[in-house]
C-alpha cells in the first residue's frame, strides 16, 4: 500500500522491465495449459502483456512526478495482471461446460466485492485495532489451499485433462489477488485517514 512506498526520488521508476518479467514468468506456464491450445495463448497473453506495458508506461506519464502514487497504481495493474494469467487456465479447461458460466459469474462477483470492500480490506492492514480481517483472510487462504488441494487429486482421479489440478491451483491463488490487489487504488491520504480511524 502507498503508505508504505518511500518517495526516493522527483521522477517515479517505470518498473516496466521488473513488470514484463514477472509478468513472463507467469504467462508461459498459463499459455501451455493446456498445451493443445498454446500456440493460440502464447499470441494471446503476449499481447495481453504488451497492453499491459502500454498503460503502465501510460500512467508513468501522467504520475511519474508523484513517486506514491505511480507505485501503487504499478502494484496494482501487476497484480491484476497476475489475475488474469492465474485464472485463463482454468476457464480454458472449462470453455464447453456449462461450470465454465457458473466460474465466470463467481469471479465476476468476486472482482466486484473486492473492489467495493477494498477499504475494509486495508483497514485490516493499517489499523492495529481492525484485526478480525486479517484473521478472515487467513482463514480464507487455508480455505483455498485445502479446497485446491481436494479438486486437484479429485480431477486427477477422474481422469480429467492433463494440468487440471495446476490450472486450479492458479485459479485460487488468483482468486487471493483479487482480494488484494484493489488495496493499491487508495490514495496516500485514505491510507492514512484508516491508519487513524
Amino acid at each position: 500500500m502507498q503508505s508504505t512506498i518511500s518517495k526516493e526520488s522527483s521522477v517515479a521508476d517505470t518498473r516496466i522491465k521488473m513488470t514484463a518479467f514477472l509478468l513472463l514468468c507467469i504467462m508461459l506456464p498459463s499459455s501451455f495449459m493446456p498445451e493443445e491450445t498454446v500456440v493460440k495463448w502464447l499470441i494471446i497473453n503476449t499481447l495481453v502483456l504488451i497492453f499491459v506495458l502500454g498503460i503502465l508506461y501510460f500512467t508513468w506519464h501522467k504520475f511519474k512526478f508523484d513517486t506514491v502514487r505511480y507505485y501503487s497504481l504499478q502494484v496494482y495493474i501487476l497484480v491484476m495482471s497476475i489475475v488474469f494469467y492465474t485464472i485463463v487456465p482454468l476457464f480454458k479447461l472449462l470453455n464447453d461446460s456449462y461450470y465454465f458460466w457458473l466460474i465466470a459469474l463467481a469471479t465476476t462477483v468476486i472482482i466486484i466485492m473486492a473492489h467495493v470492500l477494498n477499504k475494509r480490506t486495508t483497514l485490516s492492514f493499517v489499523n492495529k485495532k481492525h484485526k478480525k480481517l486479517v484473521m478472515i483472510l487467513s482463514a480464507y487462504v487455508t480455505v483455498l489451499i485445502f479446497v485446491g488441494a481436494v479438486l486437484s487429486g479429485m480431477m486427477h482421479t477422474n481422469e480429467a485433462p492433463e494440468n487440471t489440478g495446476v490450472s486450479i491451483l492458479f485459479y485460487l491463488g488468483g482468486l487471493l489477488f483479487i482480494v488484494l490487489a484493489p488495496m493499491f487504488l487508495l490514495t496516500k491520504s485514505e491510507v492514512d485517514k484508516l491508519a487513524k480511524t
